[in-house]
């Protein structure tokens, strides 16, 4: 996770400072984001072969660079709390989900879920009443 946090870090300084991304409205900046998120899936797609480790590593870079500027951008608008809240929410998500990896049956998979629909239904009910 420290490596995350440092290009998290020069994410947050590029959302900051990037003439190019300043006064423009928060959500058109965490779509272009998104959008080069989509582009650079596709290249990771082109890239997935043997024998080429270096070019699908640099795609793969491209993909956490634009995660981490959408999660800079949310976070600098104040539409997330934290881009590590978003990581410890994801944890703990996975975590609870891990058993269910093991078994054959989706049951266990489906009441997990359901479970944390149920959760994040309430908190977002404490948090925003709807």
């Amino acid at each position: 996770m420290e490596n995350f946090s440092d290009i998290l870090n020069i994410a947050r300084e590029n959302i900051r400072n990037n003439p190019s991304l300043q006064g423009r409205p928060a959500d058109e900046v965490a779509l272009q984001y998104l959008g080069g998120l989509k582009d650079e899936v596709e290249e990771v797609r082109a890239e997935i072969k043997e024998q080429n480790s270096v070019h699908l590593e640099d795609e793969l870079s491209d993909i956490v660079w634009d995660y981490a500027c959408v999660l800079a951008q949310l976070e600098h608008a104040g539409y997330i709390e934290s881009a590590e809240a978003v990581i410890e929410h994801g944890l703990t998500k996975y975590s609870q989900r891990a058993p269910a990896f093991l078994e054959t049956s989706e049951h266990m998979w489906d009441v997990i879920k359901t479970k944390q629909k149920v959760e994040l239904k309430q908190r977002h009910e404490e948090l925003y009443g709807n």
